[in-house]
């Protein structure tokens, strides 16, 4: 029965949706939505805005039009700040005019983005919904709202007002009973209106606040000096709390800068004092989890605390958006959430257009009640109500913990007696250690702090789509080695990261960074991956069994084959080949000499070089030596062709089968002599240590007077590669073989030095030590440790060649290597063809001047012939006359 009546509401329900229309009927709605960008272009609203606002009910796609969405520059356009309102009207009929082909102002339907007093001046006149998703968005506002008093009826506050921030500030001091507070703010009065409410808030409840302003400098230099005179005068005046202020902290960094200068005065290590970030961004951009392993923050042991709209989610804090972008999502769900309020009302009240008054009156009943920032609801005045801050811990070892929720208390209970406070400051209720189930060696989920390098430790690359949280950011030896422990000692872990593996910063040796520095700190338990068991280490801390065996070597460009056409010249230097030369021409001037008076002469110029030639190539000539002397100086001339002829035939076979390479470094001593190769090696590591602290008038020594300072391997390597031949990284031997063969124009060299091994590092006096070392023997034993070694240095090879055999095996002709020979070959065939074109160019034309020479003279012959025929012709006729 009650499946039937469940059908029946069921197709009630769709038969409504299949005959539902839009009242009155027919009539589809025009929606415009302004949003305020700073400048001109697309607003940083804008991608989110739009994201959200595709998603809508199915009757209101029905009932509205497409939205326009029309940007509304406030510098430009709307021009706020130079002209104040003046322009305002204008700038959006303007907008409206080009972007949604309507010319009047009163044509928008609601307006999202930060808060300007002068535009909302003007939306209330026009009565256009007025959406506010930021106080201090843009660079200029002009009012952060925390002394305004006016009641607006068109305005919707997505942020709630900074003065009301500011009353969950002042009652953690009224809780916490702390009489006193050190202020940090900006210098520039827009900036800092929150901070002034603030202290008359911190006044008006007995709070003595001692505010310090500083002016913002484009020196950091100048900047540092002055946050580090502030916080002297805060350790003088034992003032253990302190507020930074920094509303506009994208622009200042004042927040990032305080913490900074607080570390090196050894105010974060201490427990006692208190810092408090005002920000009125949810993302505390300073505080992402990258930058607090980065710059060290997360090894804070005092509290580092900052309130926030929305619960951290598996302390990841890129589910808040800042700056610009904030309340955009949800102004698009609360606006679609209206449209569809808005409909429901037209079944009793009929508009042919877009009723503005009602639109506003609905949007004030929307409740949405999981946004981005939170839970969502609006009172009569558009305030918002009934909202949420929650008090994060970002320091002390456990990083994100939620110390309490603040709500603010209604209206009613505003007037009530208890006026100590402005809300609710509720403590969250930290679940009991003792009363855990112990799990494993462990009872807890264990920090277990690692530096990232190639391939101990690496970052995932996740596939499009999809992206990976906690420790499955992360894969390498390392890891997996961790995950085998951790399953087999049933324990659950955290991995953090950490920039270097520990060495003193002190002479005294009292204060350590990197994993060491942790381990000290009790900020992680484990400290693992290429970490080497030293004695200065071991003085400090406790390591376990050795993982796997390690030392220093040297990784250098792999030296390239370098082929020359004319590599046949080179088993004979130039002045061997000069010498050769001049000896043969020598041997024919000796010739010419001995058979210059011979009767029966045989060696001409020509044929003394022929048969010198002929000699030399073991070709021989048919010009033969009679004399005694020249037979003696040919035997001679022989034994020098043959010896000489040998050993380049032996010389040729072994330049020409062999690589010809560059010359590589292979050990520490060649590497010391070589002055125009830079050395690196990575910043507080065992190695630096050891080349640094190596004994005067040695080869380490005379390295460490040119080294250079790099942050990780992966930096080295890149200086490497990119100065190929004159760069040279001294580092982990295992490092190095993994960079040989990933990337390819690296080459690993030198016998291993200093041996030593990588361990798991922990406190002294770990109850856990031995488990763990057990389990490394078992996993030894079982050659789990092997099979892992081969998985992340064998497996993951990607160069196909092995230079070591490579540099020692023959390899087959090709024509680069004989590429010369067949270039002096063409130079004869040339040199053969242009003689005989210009021998063959010479007999012609001097067949045929002696052609025309002798048509020249037999025609003289006949010419004379024929005048003296003429003259005796002439003779006889006159004669006879």
């Amino acid at each position: 029965m009650d499946v039937m009546i469940h059908l029946l509401i069921i197709m009630a329900m769709l038969l409504f949706e299949l005959t539902w229309e839009c009242p009155p009927a027919k009539t589809r709605y025009d929606f415009i939505i302004g949003v305020l960008s700073p400048k001109a272009g697309e607003s940083p609203l804008q991608g989110t805005f739009d994201e959200y606002s595709k998603m809508s009910y199915d009757r209101v796609a029905k009932c509205f039009n497409t939205p326009y969405n029309v940007n509304l520059d406030v510098e430009n356009l709307l021009n706020i700040t130079k002209a104040g309102w003046t322009d305002i009207r204008d700038g959006i009929d303007t907008a409206l005019s080009v972007q949604a082909n309507t010319k009047r102002a009163i044509g928008l339907s609601v307006v999202v983005g930060p808060f300007y007093q002068n535009l909302a001046m003007v939306l209330e006149e026009l009565q256009i919904p007025y959406i506010v998703t930021d106080y201090m968005g843009f660079e200029w506002s002009d009012t952060s709202r925390v002394d305004n008093i006016v009641k607006w009826n068109t305005i919707l506050e997505v942020r709630p007002s900074m003065a009301e921030f500011n009353n969950a500030v002042v009652d953690l001091f009224v809780y916490k009973k702390w009489g006193s507070a050190v202020m940090i703010m900006p210098e520039f009065p827009k900036d800092n209106q929150v901070c002034q409410n603030l202290a008359r808030q911190m006044v008006e409840h007995n709070i003595s606040p001692i505010t310090y302003t500083l002016k913002f400098s484009e020196m950091e230099d100048e900047m540092r000096n002055k946050t580090a005179e502030v916080l002297r005068n805060v350790q003088l005046l034992e003032q253990k709390h302190i507020v930074i202020c920094s509303p506009r902290d994208d622009k200042y960094n004042l927040i990032q800068l305080v913490l900074e200068e607080a570390s090196l005065f050894q105010m974060l290590a201490d427990e006692t004092y208190s810092f408090f970030i005002l920000d009125p961004t949810t993302q505390l951009k300073p505080l992402t989890e990258i930058n607090m392993y980065r710059k060290g923050f997360f090894a804070a042991k005092c509290d580092i605390l900052a309130y926030r709209y929305k619960d951290i989610k598996n302390k990841e804090s890129s589910n808040f958006n800042s700056g610009y972008g904030f309340g955009a999502a949800d102004a698009a769900k609360i606006i679609n959430d209206a449209k569809n309020y808005y409909l429901d009302r037209h079944e009793s009240e009929k508009y042919e257009a877009l009723n503005k008054e009602l639109f506003l009156t609905v949007l004030k009943e929307v409740v949405i009640s999981s946004g981005e920032t939170g839970f969502i609801q609006f009172n009569k005045d558009g305030a918002r109500v009934n909202y949420s801050l929650s008090l994060y811990n970002h320091g002390g070892i456990n990083m994100y913990s939620k110390e309490a929720t603040w709500m603010k208390k209604s209206d009613d209970l505003e007037k009530s007696k208890d006026t100590a406070f402005h809300g609710y400051l509720i403590p969250t209720q930290k679940e009991n250690a003792h009363s855990k189930e112990a799990r494993g060696i462990f009872k807890d989920v264990e920090r277990v702090v690692v530096v990232q390098e190639e391939p101990f430790v690496m970052i995932r690359k996740p596939p499009k789509g999809v992206s990976f949280e906690g420790n499955d950011r992360f894969e390498g030896f390392t890891i997996d080695l961790l995950k085998k422990i951790s399953q087999d000692l049933n324990f659950q872990y955290e991995i953090v990261l950490t920039n270097e593996y520990g060495l003193p910063r002190n002479i005294q040796k009292t204060d350590w960074g990197g994993i060491v520095g942790e381990i000290l700190a009790k900020n992680a338990t484990l400290g693992m991956g290429a970490i080497s068991i030293t004695s200065e280490r071991k003085s400090v801390i406790d390591f376990s069994i050795g993982v796997v065996s390690t030392g220093i070597n040297i990784l250098i460009t792999r030296p390239e084959e370098q082929f020359n056409m004319f590599q046949f010249l080179t088993p004979f230097s130039l002045q061997l080949w000069m010498a050769i030369i001049g000896s043969s021409l020598g041997i024919c001037i000796v010739y010419l000499l001995l058979d210059i008076r011979s009767t029966h002469r045989v060696f001409t110029l020509k044929s003394t070089l022929w048969f010198s030639l002929g000699t030399l190539l073991m070709k021989g000539s048919d010009t033969c030596p009679r004399r005694t002397s020249q037979r003696i100086l040919t035997t001679g001339y022989l034994f020098f062709v043959l010896i000489t002829v040998s050993t380049y035939t032996a010389n040729m076979a072994a330049f020409l089968t062999k690589m010809n390479l560059e010359e590589p470094i292979d050990s520490f001593e060649e590497l010391a002599k070589r002055d125009d190769v830079t050395v690196y090696t990575v910043n507080n590591s065992a190695t630096r240590n050891f080349l640094e602290n190596s004994g005067k008038n040695t080869d380490f020594h005379r390295i460490w007077e040119k080294i250079g300072l790099v942050s990780n391997a992966t930096e080295g390597r890149r200086k490497v590669t990119d100065s190929p031949g004159t760069s040279a990284f001294i580092f982990d031997s295992m490092i190095n073989s993994y960079s040989e063969k990933k990337y390819c124009k690296t080459q690993s060299v030198s016998a291993p030095i200093l041996l030593q091994e990588h361990g798991i590092a922990m406190y002294n006096g770990a109850p856990f030590k031995s488990s763990l070392n057990i389990e490394l023997l078992e996993l030894r034993e079982s050659g789990f440790i092997q099979e892992l070694k081969k998985k992340w240095w064998e497996n993951t090879r990607e160069c196909d060649f092995d230079f070591q055999s490579r540099s020692s095996k023959q390899v087959s002709f090709d024509l680069q290597h004989t590429a010369g020979v067949f270039i002096v070959g063409c130079f004869g065939l040339g040199l053969a063809l242009i003689l005989f074109m210009f021998k063959k160019l010479y007999v012609t034309m001097t067949r045929r001047f002696k052609l025309k020479t002798n048509r020249n003279v037999k025609g003289d012959e006949t010419l004379c012939k024929e005048t003296s025929h003429d003259m005796n012709s002439y003779d006889t006729k006159h004669s006879i006359v």
